[in-house]
């Protein structure tokens, strides 16, 4: 079962902190495992810095982030969001937004669930929306209730719009190192 509301501990938050950001999937599976480090936070956002080479775990295996990145994860929307600082990978991806659960906070860690569903902002081929046979895929099989399928899909239209339009949270500017 999906919860709406977010959790917060008194004590975290302060810029510096090292924050353990933990995703599953909607059966409780592995997403993915990191730390990074809390840029600031302000109301329902935690912008969070990740350097480039922060070991991972997740359900590819392990490795280690290849570009530091600026991420956004929201305690009261549906997504969160992955700002490289310089394209990476085969579709120099500049940022990676998932669809997901709001982000909760449980002590040192931020936990959020993944929802299958992307939209990503490449260098070379614009906005792309990735993993939509992934998400009918778990529909089934993790048997998501019609509220989370009605959340997913306002989620990545959303995305969509704010990406096209390049507004908040999509201004990738406002968001990395000067």
């Amino acid at each position: 079962m999906v919860d709406d509301s977010s959790s917060q501990s008194p004590d975290f938050g302060r810029a510096g902190d090292l924050i353990r950001i933990l995703s599953t999937k909607y059966d409780g599976s592995l997403h993915n495992d990191y730390t990074g480090r809390i840029l600031d936070r302000a109301g329902g956002l935690v912008r969070v810095f990740v350097a480039e080479g922060t070991p991972w775990v997740g359900y590819r295996g392990r490795g280690a982030v290849r570009a530091p990145m600026t991420q956004l994860f929201f305690l009261d929307r549906w997504y969160n969001l992955f700002h490289n600082h310089r394209p990476v990978g085969a579709r120099n991806m500049l940022t990676y937004a998932n669809v997901g659960t709001p982000a909760t906070i449980e002590g040192d860690t931020l936990r959020w669930i993944d929802l299958d569903v992307d939209v990503i902002q490449t260098a070379e081929h614009g906005i792309l929306v990735d993993d939509e046979d992934e998400f009918a895929e778990h529909q089934v099989l993790m048997s998501y209730p019609p509220e989370v399928v009605s959340r997913v899909l306002e989620a990545r239209d959303e995305l969509l719009e704010a990406a096209w339009s390049g507004s908040f949270p999509f201004d990738r500017a406002s968001h990395l190192p000067r």
